[in-house]
This record gives structure tokens, C-alpha cells and sequence, in this order.
């Protein structure tokens, strides 16, 4: 349930802020030879170019990765990064893309039946963005509205991705497999955790570098209420989804460096992980459990006319915790997927609006299978309440929240899971084909 591009918004000041003000307790601080850095300027291209020059050497230095070409700047206000976002996801693939996450959400309770995913995506991304970092073009952009405070900040991280760039080929989250979203959200972990990292280490490599932080982060987050509009009004797995790359993969970086310094990271990207189960836990990064590939749970054949596939993708370990935890306790639905092993769910248009859901899900085990049928009960049981009719026909059990219903079956290993619109399909039918 990810729209992917090109584009590196590494500097998103929700997440990454309090991740470089938490870094500033690391021994790096007291440690580290004193670097005085240039007094923050006014942002104009000018001055922005200079900066970019000075912190792509010492990135440079400290990422140890040589650089290979230099990195052209550019400065946008809010509307012209808005409207660039916005132009991002036009093309026919990620229309329809965003079209099936906009459904998914809405059907399962995760956003208000009116949301549009579409909207919300690019002004949210307009909101938040202090910069972005291009494969496309090699340039990084920064946003007007940055306080000076923050920019070498921002630009430690991007042109980290810049380095990145140059060494690994960013292009292979660009030109990653359709329909594969928890691998690409994987990489992008991978990416974001590794410029995350760098930035930190790079911002308390020197006591003023660290009190320039300090103040813009206390100065974003005391005065930020209104420049977090958008974020504050998005569905909260939305919310999640953009700070995962930040969050989870300045973990799997850091374990990364632990275990073997720079060298490890960039080592990472010759075997990147291939699931957000390998971010999470990483001992199965390192034993390389990689997910089972399941098929499209193709049903077109019994839906009758009117009905179409519209978009199908992978929720993987972390996409399902969310789906769970946004009506139970996150740490009960994280325990629930732990025995994740691979998924797949397809999202169909009918008549008169009618919606369905399927996902099939695979686990290590049959316990792992019992978790999370047993746990997404408790959800449907959380999310509808007293206006549900719980039934069970045979290993058919039967939630009817009428216009939704969903429908559990488990068999061994395996849970599908159908949601959809009460009445506008053969129920039966469709396990049948599920099943045979």
C-alpha cells in the first residue's frame, strides 16, 4: 500500500527532527573533534549551492563514500513543492495504484469512507517536506519555508542520498517490481535508515551543529501546530507508512554499523532486505528468510459482470501490524504477525460501488495463522461493535456489519480474509475458488 518514485523526502520534519535532537545524548557528541560550521544563511540558490558544495565534502568524509559528480541545487516554496507531488503520481500505473489504496483503506476501516488518498498524498508530502533528493535529475531541493536552523540538517541527509546515489543506483527503488510494495518500502528502509544515521552523526559531530539543531527542533515542534495540518487530519496507518523508512530503518542501520561500521551498510545494498519482516527483526536479515510469493487471489471468474481487479499488492509483516493496530493494541498486533511468512491481497470494483477485499495470507506456522485470525476477530469485534452479527458456517466465520461484512477462514497455515459490501457477492463461491 505504497506509491513509489524517485524521489528521497528524507528530511520530513515529523520524524526526522526528533530522531537527530534523540542523538544528541550519543557518546559521538563529547567525542568528536570540533567542527564550527557556516553561520545559517538566508535560503536563496546562491547560498544554498555554497552549503551543498561544503556539506557534500564532509558527508562525503564521514559516510565514506567518495564523491563522483557534484549536486545542482534548487529552492521551492510549499505551492511549487504541492504542485510537484502532486505531478509525481499521474501516470496511469500509480493512478491506479493510489485509486486501490484509496479503496482498501476506506473498506477497512482505516480511513472515513470519503477520504481521498490522492489529495492527502501530495499536500501532505507538500506539508512535510523540508527537501528531496532526485535519482531522477541528481538534484536536491529545498524547501523555502525550512528554518536556516534546519537546512544543514536537511542537507546532510540528502546529499547522503546524493552519495547514495552515485555508488548504489537509487533507480532500483524506481524500477522496482509493480505489485511488490513491502520489498520496495523495505529498500526505502534501507535508504532513509542509512541517510538517517549519517545525518545524526553528522549533526552532533560538533557541540554548535548540535545546538542549531536543538533550537530548530524546538522551535518546529512548539511552534509547528500549524505546519502539521495535513499530517494531523491523515488516517493514522497513513501517518505510520511515511515514518517507517525513518523510524524502523535508522534501527536496521544502526544494527548494520554495529555489526560491521560503514562498510556494513553500504555492503547492505548488494543483498538489500527483502521484506519489512527483515527490517523489524533483524536476525531474519541476516539469515535471509525471505517471503513466499503468493498469487493474485484471482476471482474475477465468479464475480459476474460489473466487476474488475483494479490493483493487487503485498501488505507484508509491518502492513499487517497496521491493518490490526489500528483497533487493537499495537503491541498485541505486532505479536500477531510475527509468524508473517508471505501475502497477498487484491482489491475489486463492482457495481453501484460495491467494494471487495481479498487477502490471503501465509504463516510459518499454524499458531502464527491461528494469531492472526484470532486477533483480527478482536479487531472486527473493536471496529464494529454491537452493530455486528457474528456467525460461524463450518470454518466459515461470518461478521455482518451491514453495508460491510468480512469473512475469515483458516485452513492450516493459511488465513484468507474477505471484506467487501454485504450482498453484492457469492460469498461461498469465492472461498470455493480461493480454495480449490
Amino acid at each position: 500500500m505504497r506509491v513509489t518514485n524517485h524521489l528521497y523526502t528524507a528530511t520530513m520534519r515529523r520524524f526526522v527532527l526528533p530522531l537527530a535532537l534523540g542523538f544528541l545524548c550519543v557518546p559521538t557528541l563529547s567525542q568528536a573533534q570540533p567542527v564550527v560550521p557556516t553561520p545559517a544563511p538566508t535560503i536563496s540558490p546562491e547560498t544554498t549551492q555554497q552549503m551543498a558544495d561544503r556539506i557534500l565534502k564532509e558527508t562525503s568524509k564521514l559516510r565514506q563514500l567518495s564523491i563522483k559528480r557534484s549536486v545542482p541545487t534548487n529552492v521551492q516554496n510549499r505551492a511549487q513543492i504541492e504542485k510537484f507531488m502532486a505531478s509525481q503520481i499521474q501516470d496511469k500505473a500509480k493512478v491506479s495504484e493510489i485509486a486501490a489504496a484509496n479503496l482498501y483503506l476506506r473498506q477497512l476501516g482505516l480511513a472515513p469512507k470519503n477520504f481521498d488518498l490522492k489529495t492527502a498524498y501530495a499536500r501532505l508530502l507538500g506539508e512535510q517536506v523540508a527537501g528531496y533528493y532526485s535519482s531522477k535529475t541528481g538534484q536536491f531541493t529545498t524547501a523555502s519555508s525550512v528554518n536556516p536552523l534546519e537546512l544543514e540538517t536537511v542537507m546532510s541527509h540528502e546529499l547522503t542520498h546524493a552519495l547514495q546515489d552515485q555508488h548504489f543506483g537509487l533507480k532500483k527503488l524506481e524500477n522496482a517490481p509493480r505489485h511488490e510494495s513491502d520489498t520496495s518500502l523495505a529498500f526505502s528502509a534501507l535508504v532513509e535508515g542509512d541517510a538517517t544515521y549519517t545525518m545524526a552523526r553528522y549533526s552532533t559531530s560538533s557541540p554548535l551543529r548540535a545546538f542549531g539543531i536543538l533550537a530548530s527542533s524546538l522551535s518546529t515542534l512548539m511552534g509547528g501546530g500549524s505546519e502539521m495540518v495535513e499530517l494531523k487530519q491523515s488516517p493514522k496507518i497513513l501517518q505510520s507508512m511515511l515514518g517507517f523508512p525513518y523510524l524502523s530503518g535508522l534501527t536496521f542501520a544502526t544494527s548494520l554499523y554495529n555489526r560491521g561500521g560503514w562498510a556494513s551498510i553500504s555492503k547492505a545494498y548488494s543483498r538489500p532486505p527483502q521484506s519489512t519482516q527483515q527490517i523489524l527483526h533483524f536476525d531474519k536479515y541476516l539469515a535471509n528468510k525471505a517471503p513466499v510469493k503468493l498469487p493474485v487471489p484471482d476471482v474475477t471468474k465468479v464475480l459476474g459482470s460489473g466487476w474488475k481487479l483494479i490493483d493487487h499488492d503485498v501488505n507484508g509483516e509491518y502492513g499487517l501490524s497496521l491493518v490490526l493496530g489500528e483497533y487493537v493494541d499495537a503491541t498485541q498486533a505486532n505479536d500477531a504477525v510475527t509468524a508473517w511468512a508471505g501475502d497477498r491481497y487484491a482489491v475489486y470494483g463492482g457495481p453501484k460501488g460495491a467494494i471487495l477485499v481479498v487477502q490471503d495470507t501465509l504463516w510459518d506456522n499454524a499458531a502464527g495463522a491461528t494469531a492472526w485470525s484470532t486477533m483480527y476477530g478482536q479487531r472486527n469485534k473493536a471496529r464494529f461493535g454491537t452493530r455486528a452479527k457474528k456467525r460461524q458456517e463450518g470454518a466459515l466465520t461470518v461478521w455482518n456489519a451491514s453495508p460491510d461484512g468480512v469473512w475469515i477462514k483458516q485452513s492450516g497455515r493459511r488465513v484468507v480474509v474477505v471484506e467487501g459490501t454485504v450482498g453484492a457477492f457469492d460469498i461461498k463461491k469465492i472461498m470455493k475458488v480461493l480454495h480449490s
